[in-house]
C-alpha cells in the first residue's frame, strides 16, 4: 500500500570527474570564497604589510645615466688608409650591440675601480679578510652597470646604480672615460702594429717588383726577333685575312666542280648544251656565231622551198649552214675543255693555298702566344709596382694619424647626480604586493575549497554518489541542539524545514514503499532528525505510522515520543504488536529496539527484524526505521535488505565524499533498496522559495506542540 503519493523519478547515475572528490561547482566556489573572504583579505593585508616593511627598511639605490654616441666610419683621406683596413665597421646592428656590451667588460670595470679607488672604499666593498679578487670585483660591479642600444639610433644609454648618488655619477663618467681611453689605446696599438706590418710587407713587395721586371727583360732578350711592341690586334687581323682567302678558294672549287660535273653529264651528240653551263654561252663571239647560225637556218628554210637540192644555190646554202654547225660544235668542245681545266686549276690552287694558310697560322699562333706571355709579364710588373706604391702611401698615412686623437665614442649626455632613488619603488612595490596578495589570498581560499572533500550541494552529491537527492533540509540550528527540539513539522509547519520534509515525502512516493529505513554514513549527520520528522509528518497526514528505533547503540526516540505517565510496555514476544508504545502524537507508535536486546547484549537478528516488519505491515500503513550509522555499526546493513526503501542522510559541509561513497557501496553490496540521499544542514536558502513558503498560510492539520501532555489531535 503506497502511503506517499506521486513523486519524481531517480536521475541516471553519473561518476564524478575525480572519483572520491566532489565535482567543481561554481556556486559552491563563490560561497566558499565569500565565507572565507576574511582569510583572503588577511593574506592580502600580510602581503601589503611585508611590502611596506620592505619599502621603509630596504637600502635606497640611486641611478645615474649618460648617453654616448658611436661615430660612423670616417671617410676622410687620412683614415682611409691604415685604420680603414684594420678596424671593424660599426655600421651593423650586431657591431653596435657588441660596442654596448663592451662598455661593461672586465677590463673597463677594473680600470674604473682603480681610478676611483673603490677597492679601499669600505662603503663600496665591505671590509673582508684577504680582500676581493679581480673576478669578484668584476662580478659585483657588473650587476650595477647597464648598457642599452637605442633602437634605430647610434646612441647607447649607460647607467650605474649605487647606494651613493655621487658615486653613481662618478662611476658613470669614469666608465665612459675609461672606455674612450681603451678605444684610443686599441687604435694606437693597431696603428703601430699595422705600420710595422706594412713596412715589412713593402720590403717584400719591392723584391717582387724587381723580380717581375727581371723576368720581363729576360723574355725580351729571348724573343728579340719578334716585334713585341705591336698592338694586340695585328695577329688577329692577319689570321682573318688568311681565312678569307682560303674561304674564297674553297668557294671557287665548289663552283668549278659544279660546272665540271654538269659538263660530264652531257652526251657527245648534245655537245651544244655546254653553252648553257654558267655564263660561257653569254660571251660575245659565241653569241655572234649562234646568231649567224640561226639566220642561216632561217634562210635555208626559205631556199628549200624555192630550189631543189641539186640546185647550186641550195647546195651553197647547205654548205654554209654545215660550216656554221661545225663551228658551233667546235666552240662547245673548247668551252667544255676550259671548264675541265678550270676545275683542276681551282682544286690545285685551293690545296696550295690551304697549305700556305696553315703554315702562316702556325706562325701567327706562335707569335700570339709569345705576345700573351709578354703581356702577362707586363701586367705582373704593373701590379707589383701599384701595390708597392699603395703600401708606401699607407705607411705615410700612419705617420699622419699618430698625432690625431681618433675615437668613435662621443659623450652625448653627461651623467648627473640623481635626486631620487630608483629602488625600492614604493608605488609599484605596494601596488604589486596588493595585487599579488589579493590573488594569492583568493587562490588560497579557492584551493582550500577545492581540497575540501566534504559534500555541500545537490549537484555535488548527485555527481559524486550517482544517487538523486530526495530533499535538501536547511540548517535548522546554529548551535548544539537536542532531538526533542527538532520536530519542525509540528513546531513550525510553515518553515522551510517543514517544507523540505514534505518534499522528502513526495520524492519517496515514486517508490511506493511500505517501510523506509533512514541511515547515515557517520554519527551526527541528522538521520534521527529526519526519521522523527518524517514519521510525525506521516502520522499527521492520518496514516497509522510505526517508528522503529533500531539504533542499538544510542536509542533516543522513546525519550521524545513516549509519555512517561503511560508506564512501561507489557512483557511478551519481541515481534508482538502489543509491544509498540503509543506516542504523544496521534496515529504514531514507537518500537524502541533498546527494549528488545537479548541477555547476551546482541541486537535482534535479521530474521526477528524481518518478522517484526511483517507483523507491522498488517497493522500499520507505513513503517519508518531509524538505524545506526553504516560506517560505524553493521546493524543498519543487516536490516537494510528487509526495508522497501533505504534513504542515506548526509550533512552538508561535514560528510566527506569518501565516507558517503563507502556507505553507499556497503548498502549496494548488501543489495539494499537504496533510493536516494537526503542532504541535511544546507546553508543558505532559496530566497524566492522562502518568501513564498513562509509568506503563505498553508492548510495544515491543527497540532499541538510536542511535549509530554495528551496526544495531539489532528484535523
Amino acid at each position: 500500500m503506497n502511503q506517499f503519493g506521486a513523486g519524481p523519478s531517480q536521475p541516471t547515475s553519473s561518476e564524478a570527474l575525480f572519483p572520491g572528490f566532489p565535482t567543481l561547482d561554481l556556486s559552491r566556489l563563490v560561497s566558499v570564497v565569500w565565507k572565507r573572504l576574511w582569510l583572503a583579505l588577511l593574506v592580502a593585508g600580510a602581503f601589503l604589510g611585508l611590502a611596506l616593511l620592505y619599502v621603509f627598511t630596504a637600502t635606497k639605490i640611486y641611478r645615474s645615466s649618460a648617453v654616448i654616441y658611436i661615430d660612423p666610419p670616417n671617410e676622410g683621406a687620412v683614415f682611409e688608409g691604415i685604420k680603414g683596413a684594420r678596424q671593424a665597421s660599426w655600421e651593423t646592428l650586431d657591431a653596435l650591440k657588441s660596442m654596448a656590451d663592451g662598455i661593461r667588460n672586465g677590463t673597463v670595470i677594473l680600470r674604473v675601480v682603480d681610478q676611483l679607488g673603490l677597492r679601499q672604499d669600505p662603503h663600496f666593498l665591505p671590509a673582508r679578510a684577504g680582500g676581493y679578487s679581480d673576478a669578484e670585483i668584476v662580478e659585483i660591479v657588473s650587476k650595477q652597470v647597464e648598457t642599452e642600444l637605442r633602437r634605430g639610433t647610434r646612441l647607447i644609454d649607460v647607467s650605474v646604480e649605487d647606494r651613493s648618488p655621487e658615486r653613481a655619477r662618478d662611476m658613470t663618467a669614469a666608465f665612459i672615460a675609461e672606455f674612450q681611453e681603451l678605444i684610443r689605446e686599441q687604435n694606437r696599438a693597431s696603428a703601430e702594429k699595422a705600420r710595422a706590418t706594412l713596412e715589412e710587407e713593402s720590403v717584400q713587395q719591392l723584391e717582387r717588383v724587381n723580380a717581375a721586371e727581371e723576368k720581363l727583360q729576360e723574355f725580351r732578350r729571348r724573343h728579340a726577333d719578334i716585334a713585341l711592341s705591336e698592338k694586340n690586334g695585328i695577329t688577329n687581323t692577319k689570321l682573318e685575312d688568311l681565312d678569307k682567302l682560303l674561304s674564297a678558294a674553297s668557294n671557287e672549287v665548289l663552283l668549278k666542280r659544279a660546272e665540271f660535273e654538269q659538263y660530264q653529264g652531257i652526251p657527245a651528240e648534245e655537245i651544244e648544251r655546254v653553252l648553257e653551263i654558267g655564263s660561257h654561252g653569254g660571251q660575245e663571239h659565241i653569241q655572234k656565231i649562234l646568231l649567224a647560225r640561226s639566220q642561216k637556218r632561217a634562210e635555208f628554210v626559205r631556199i628549200q622551198t624555192q630550189f631543189e637540192p641539186t640546185h647550186p644555190t641550195y647546195q651553197a646554202y647547205e654548205a654554209d649552214l654545215a660550216g656554221l654547225e661545225e663551228q658551233v660544235v667546235l666552240v662547245a668542245r673548247g668551252i667544255g675543255e676550259s671548264i675541265e681545266k678550270g676545275y683542276h686549276r681551282a682544286v690545285e690552287h685551293e690545296k696550295t693555298l690551304r697549305e700556305t694558310v696553315q703554315e702562316q697560322k702556325l706562325k701567327l699562333i706562335e707569335v700570339d702566344g709569345v705576345m700573351k706571355e709578354f703581356r702577362t709579364l707586363q701586367r705582373a710588373v704593373e701590379a707589383a709596382s701599384t701595390t708597392y706604391e699603395r703600401l708606401l702611401d699607407r705607411i705615410n698615412d700612419t705617420e699622419v694619424t699618430d698625432g690625431v686623437d681618433e675615437t668613435i665614442v662621443r659623450t652625448f649626455s653627461e651623467p648627473l647626480v640623481p635626486a631620487k632613488p630608483v629602488s625600492p619603488k614604493k608605488t609599484i612595490t605596494v601596488a604589486a604586493a596588493g595585487v599579488f596578495g589579493t590573488l594569492f589570498g583568493f587562490g588560497f581560499v579557492i584551493v582550500l575549497g577545492l581540497l575540501d572533500r566534504s559534500l555541500h550541494t545537490r549537484k555535488q552529491v548527485e555527481s559524486t554518489l550517482g544517487l538523486s537527492v530526495l530533499a535538501e533540509i536547511p540548517r535548522a540550528f546554529d548551535r548544539e541542539w537536542e532531538l526533542e527540539d527538532s520536530l519542525f513539522v509540528t513546531r513550525d509547519p510553515g518553515s522551510l524545514v517543514s517544507e523540505s520534509f514534505r518534499s522528502l515525502r513526495t520524492s519517496l512516493s515514486a517508490h511506493a514503499p511500505r517501510s523506509v529505513m533512514i541511515t547515515s554514513p557517520s554519527p551526527g549527520e541528522g538521520k534521527s532528525f529526519c526519521a522523527a520528522n518524517l514519521a510525525v509528518l506521516q502520522a499527521n497526514m492520518g496514516y497509522r505510522t510505526l517508528l522503529v528505533d533500531a539504533d542499538f547503540c544510542k536509542p533516543r526516540m522513546a525519550g521524545i515520543f513516549v509519555d512517561p505517565l503511560h508506564g512501561k510496555a507489557p512483557d511478551g514476544a519481541l515481534t508482538n504488536q502489543n509491544m509498540c508504545q503509543k506516542t504523544v502524537f496521534k496515529n504514531l507508535h514507537l518500537l524502541s529496539c533498546g527494549r528488545f536486546t537479548s541477555n547476551t547484549g546482541e541486537p535482534m537478528s535479521s530474521e526477528i527484524f524481518a518478522n517484526m516488519l511483517h507483523e507491522a505491515y498488517a497493522s500499520f500503513d507505513c513503517v519508518i526505521i531509524d538505524t545506526s550509522p553504516i560506517n560505524v555499526v553493521s546493524d543498519g546493513l543487516t536490516y537494510s535488505r528487509h526495508a522497501d526503501a533505504v534513504v542515506l542522510v548526509v550533512k552538508a559541509d561535514e560528510t566527506h565524499a569518501d565516507s558517503a561513497r563507502r556507505a553507499m557501496r556497503e548498502l549496494q553490496r548488501m543489495r539494499a533498496p537504496l533510493v536516494g540521499v537526503v542532504l541535511n544542514g544546507v546553508q543558505g536558502t532559496n530566497r524566492m522559495q522562502a518568501a513564498y513558503v513562509e509568506g503563505t498560510t498553508r492548510a495544515l492539520p491543527s497540532v499541538a506542540a510536542p511535549g509530554y501532555g495528551s496526544p495531539v489531535e489532528t484535523g
